[in-house]
């Protein structure tokens, strides 16, 4: 099922929870609630990359329950949302139970449109989700919708990524800074998951990699997945290399190195939808020692039978 994030404003969403509960059941919608327009704001231009739409009370509140209603708030959100247009443009809906407002003639003049509560709510959902599926941002989480699912913490810096990758900016070597954010999650969750021994403290990326393209780890990890991590770490690693990785992207000197670099990482999130849970940690770790001394073993025996091996002249 598509996804679609939704802010929704309203200072009484409790009694929307049965709308709610079927937009998010019925229709893919992961809805973050907020009671006032302050703080819906805030929250809006801090993740505005993520946004699909956003759902607003006619008479929002400012930013407290003790405000007399009225259309202050709105007019605030509206601004805001205008003001942002140029950075990201997300489509607005207001969902009103209040018919007072159907002969005002500011509102009038504040919206194109407005949805009645109980009367629209079949069409405010289809609506949001026609205007949704026209934005980019949208359209490049559905593509890459498992993605997105497995990883929503990352969602942000991997939406700027992809950007990169579906218009083509082989030049833009910000995308390096970008990939090894996201390396950095992955590192996070090896070893919340037990995969990795080493925790990942923000500097040690490079170690950790190489404690996951261990031999013997390739029992639990596929090689091309060790192999696209190492890729993905050591070109992207703050290092003397790294001057000149920039510069080769930004002058274009590499060409393929970008959109190789995206594949790599996304070929590594999409793999990380079939980690256990961490209530498995212990299980994992067992299966990683487990496969550490098979291959110590192995290695052993085949020294011995090497150095056992009769001396030929021939």
């Amino acid at each position: 099922m598509n996804r679609y994030k939704i802010l929704w404003i309203d200072d009484q969403y409790e009694l929307l929870s049965e709308l709610m509960e079927r937009c998010e059941v019925m229709n893919g919608f992961e809805i973050t609630k907020c009671r006032f327009a302050k703080g819906g704001m805030k929250e809006f231009e801090n993740h505005l990359e993520e946004w699909s739409a956003v759902v607003l009370d006619a008479k929002v509140l400012m930013e407290s329950l003790n405000e007399v209603p009225n259309l202050s708030g709105l007019r605030y959100c509206r601004d805001r949302i205008n003001e942002l247009k140029p950075r990201r443009y997300v489509p607005m809906f207001v969902f009103t139970g209040q018919p007072d407002l159907i002969s005002n003639e500011m509102f009038e003049n504040m919206v194109d449109r407005y949805y009645s509560k109980g009367d629209d709510d079949d069409q405010l959902i289809e609506d949001i989700i026609s205007a949704a599926d026209q934005q980019e941002e949208t359209q490049i989480i559905h593509r890459h919708q498992v993605v997105f699912d497995t990883w929503p913490e990352s969602r942000h810096d991997l939406i700027r990524i992809l950007k990169v990758l579906e218009n083509e900016e082989w030049q833009n070597n910000s995308v390096l800074n970008d990939v090894r954010k996201i390396m950095s999650d992955v590192m996070t969750r090896f070893y919340e998951r037990g995969f990795c021994s080493i925790q990942h403290d923000g500097s040690n990326l490079s170690e950790c990699s190489r404690k996951l393209g261990e031999r013997y780890m390739e029992e639990i990890i596929p090689v091309y997945i060790q192999r696209a991590i190492h890729s993905c770490v050591e070109i992207t690693n703050p290092g003397s290399h790294r001057s000149k990785t920039d510069s080769d992207v930004r002058d274009n000197k590499a060409p393929y190195l970008v959109r190789s670099l995206i594949y790599n990482m996304l070929d590594i999130l999409y793999w990380c939808k079939k980690l256990p849970a961490v209530e498995m940690r212990d299980m994992v770790l067992k299966a990683v020692n487990g496969a550490k001394q098979k291959f110590e073993i192995e290695q052993q025996e085949r020294e011995n039978k090497r150095k056992n091996k009769p001396f030929s002249t021939q």
